[in-house]
């Protein structure tokens, strides 16, 4: 393979084979150590540089009950990852003058309030719609069926002021795209995506549950899901609801996900300007960047911007870096996974980010009371007595994928405090910088005026 290492990710690399003198592959290495620390039963991984595919591999078990290896052809379910597919089927149809961007959606529904007018696909699809979430309603129920609902419903805010991830909008969007096209949605990823690419492990089980039955259409070699739970792994698939399909539950394999980036790359499955769309932010009101494009998420890394979206959290992560022509690719089987190993690859090419330096803490019993956090979250142990009354969504974290994040990053060694702003009400806003023995992360925390975290959240990429 030909990974643009750095001399870093060299050093770490030189591991004598026993008996030989060959290199071990230090993206396997970093793979297999995050699967064993995390529990992973399997995992399948794909670089692409240059619009080229340097590396595809599969590794361990896709189905534990028959042991069943992965390759780079086996199916994982990709969550909300399936919305790079998504935007890729939205901006073909635009393509074809199907409909545009810039249409009202009330267009497309008899009946729309006029709340509607003023929102265009383009809202959907960047999540600024204002749409309120629909919830409720059966796994049975068309996208039609929800949209009326939706209809009933008052925003949930002014459209264009923010970005507001949910799912109303995608399956809104949907309704539309299979209008339009009169085609379900299966049938237009099926049309748009895996015939001109010829895509081999990609597609829907539809499944259902109706009463006590569950029932799907048969997939050759998906990948089972599981969930490491009380010492031991849990059959734990998600079943998504068919009108949800453009927003999660797809299936796709390393392989199929890395030939749809390469052609969106090389120009051979939309147009260089379709493709801008999907990988820039789209405007708000104000003219700040929303955190969506097309169905594509945006993030910061290394001071570079990254496009993509991850799922599951972690049953799988798409990362492209457009400046460096690199995407990484990295599907698991573990739902109690946290979304590492797209980061920690691109590590291996990326030159170091600038270590900023530490600041002077003035306030060491607040770090010390982080770091006993932490320490106390890996153990499997969350006092919601650290935490103030609102904050019973950080208990619930660290005591499930926060839990299991801080366990595949393996012991905590530092903990060092990078700035820090005041607010309101002697509330305090700090930035860590925690190194772990597998990686370094930085986390976002807030606490009250009497020590008592409000917020106490990692992050994927840069501070912003």
């Amino acid at each position: 393979m030909s990974l643009r290492l750095t001399s870093a990710a060299l050093a770490g690399a030189s591991i004598l084979w026993a008996g030989g003198t060959a290199l071990a592959d230090p993206v396997d290495d970093l793979v297999r150590g995050y699967m064993e620390a995390a529990h992973i039963p399997g995992a399948a991984v794909a670089v692409i540089e240059d619009g080229r595919i340097v590396k595809l591999e599969g590794y361990g078990q896709a189905n534990l009950e028959w042991e069943a290896p992965v390759t780079p052809d086996t199916p994982f379910q990709t969550a909300s990852a399936s919305k790079v597919f998504a935007g890729v089927v939205l901006m073909r149809l635009v393509e074809q003058g199907a409909l545009s961007l810039d249409d009202p959606i009330s267009a497309f529904f008899e009946g729309a309030p006029d709340s509607w007018r003023a929102i265009t696909v383009r809202h959907l699809a960047g999540h600024t719609s204002g749409l309120a979430e629909v919830r409720g309603q059966p796994n049975t129920a068309t996208t039609l069926e929800v949209a009326a609902e939706a209809m009933k419903l008052p925003l949930a805010y002014p459209t264009g002021t923010e970005s507001r991830y949910g799912l109303t909008d995608f399956v809104v969007m949907t309704a539309i795209m299979e209008t339009v096209s009169g085609l379900s949605y299966p049938d237009l990823v099926r049309r748009e995506i895996v015939e001109p690419l010829d895509l081999t492990h990609t597609g829907f089980t539809m499944m259902r549950e109706t009463g006590p039955v569950r029932a799907a259409e048969i997939m050759p070699g998906r990948a089972r899901v599981y969930g490491w739970r009380d010492g031991v792994q849990r059959d734990e698939e998600f079943i998504y609801p068919v009108h949800a399909y453009a927003a999660g539950g797809l299936y796709s394999s390393a392989r199929d996900i890395a030939t749809l980036m390469a052609a969106l790359e090389g120009g051979r499955l939309l147009r260089p300007e379709s493709f801008a769309l999907l990988s820039s932010p789209a405007k708000l009101n104000d003219g700040r960047d929303g955190g969506f494009g097309v169905g594509w998420t945006f993030d910061r890394y290394h001071g570079l911007t990254t496009v993509g979206h991850t799922g599951g959290p972690a049953l799988a992560d798409v990362m492209h870096i457009p400046s460096e022509d690199l995407t990484v690719i990295a599907l698991t089987n573990q739902r109690r996974f946290y979304p590492l190993l797209s980061h920690a690859i691109a590590d291996l090419s990326l030159p170091p980010a600038p270590a900023a330096p530490a600041i002077a803490d003035a306030r060491p019993e607040l770090t010390a009371g982080l770091r006993a956090m932490l320490e106390e979250a890996v153990a499997g142990r969350v006092d919601p007595a650290a935490f103030t009354a609102d904050a019973a969504g950080l208990v619930g974290f660290y005591q499930d994928f926060g839990q299991a994040m801080l366990a595949a990053v393996g012991p905590l060694q530092a903990v060092e405090l990078m700035n820090e702003r005041p607010g309101d009400a002697g509330e305090l806003r700090r930035r860590y910088r925690v190194r772990f023995e597998r990686r370094t992360l930085e986390f976002v925390v807030r606490t009250d005026a009497t020590g008592l975290f409000s917020e106490v959240r990692p992050l994927s990429g840069d501070d912003i």
